[in-house]
């Protein structure tokens, strides 16, 4: 199994579908912790809502504390050779085939990163509003490698908390390096390594993990968001505190171009 820690704030709703898409297309992978936060007492009853549905069996819940790097280093477990981050507004949208990030590892020590986020279909660069472009020195048995150093944009962009997998050992030694208050700092202060001298990314040729940028909790950087289908962290709680509940087998992957990318997002009554 590959552990697993994600990230949330405020949005339990976001975080279900997470955890239903990581059901349907990658169950038994992921050992999963979620280290989370609420603003306020609705927020944190969203939190206990989720926690009550036990969608996936053994949930390793942290409630964010003061110190969040002893959080995070707390959960890198290095009883796991292989670990990744993840937000809660990514979405798992394809079978995710664990034996083939293994089989890549194994057999190319130079590896730095499997990255389940970016594949061919990848073209587009959503936060630089740009061309993405992957040219892979090797392309067999439906994985894809190259030299993430040089690359631009998102086919450039190593240490990424959106389902990139490193060896536990490698991301272990580079978080416990640097200082970090959250997850937006935690992924900006591990740029200071762009010279690791591991230089091969991989990846599926065809992503298997969007994030859905529509809205914001952090509030360090004004990322790009929301401009097709935004929608509020608070009318989505209230949303799911009334009942329901996104709609993953609704929502349409046909056209997966980006490793952000705004998709609609349609509700139904939770069964």
């Amino acid at each position: 199994m590959i552990n697993n820690i994600i990230f949330s704030k405020d949005r339990a709703c976001q975080l279900r579908l997470l955890l239903e898409s990581i059901k349907k297309n990658a169950d038994n992978i992921f050992n999963v912790n979620i280290i989370y936060k609420a603003s306020n007492e609705e927020f944190n009853k969203g939190y206990e809502q989720l926690k009550a549905e036990e969608l996936l069996p053994n949930i390793n819940w942290v409630k964010q504390s003061l110190n969040f790097k002893k959080d995070v280093i707390s959960i890198l477990d290095s009883n796991y050779e292989y670990s990744c981050f993840a937000t809660d507004d990514d979405i798992i949208y394809r079978k995710v085939d664990e034996g083939k990030i293994i089989k890549a590892f194994k057999e190319d020590k130079d590896i730095f990163c499997f990255s389940l986020r970016l594949g061919k279909n990848v073209t587009v660069c959503y936060s630089m509003n740009s061309k993405n472009k992957i040219v892979p020195f090797e392309d067999e048995e439906e994985v894809i490698k190259w030299e993430w150093k040089k690359h631009y944009y998102d086919a450039g962009y190593s240490l990424s908390v959106d389902y990139h997998v490193f060896t536990t050992k490698d991301i272990n030694k580079l978080v416990n390096k640097i200082t970090f208050e959250n997850p937006n700092t935690l992924e900006a202060n591990l740029q200071i390594f762009s010279n690791f001298p591991k230089q091969i990314m991989a990846a599926f040729e065809q992503s298997v993990v969007v994030n859905t940028p529509i809205n914001i909790v952090n509030e360090v950087y004004n990322n790009r968001q929301g401009e097709q289908f935004a929608v509020s962290v608070e009318e989505f709680n209230k949303r799911y505190l009334d009942g329901e509940v996104i709609d993953l087998e609704k929502i349409d992957f046909s056209n997966i171009i980006g490793c952000h990318q705004e998709l609609y997002l349609p509700f139904k009554n939770k069964q």
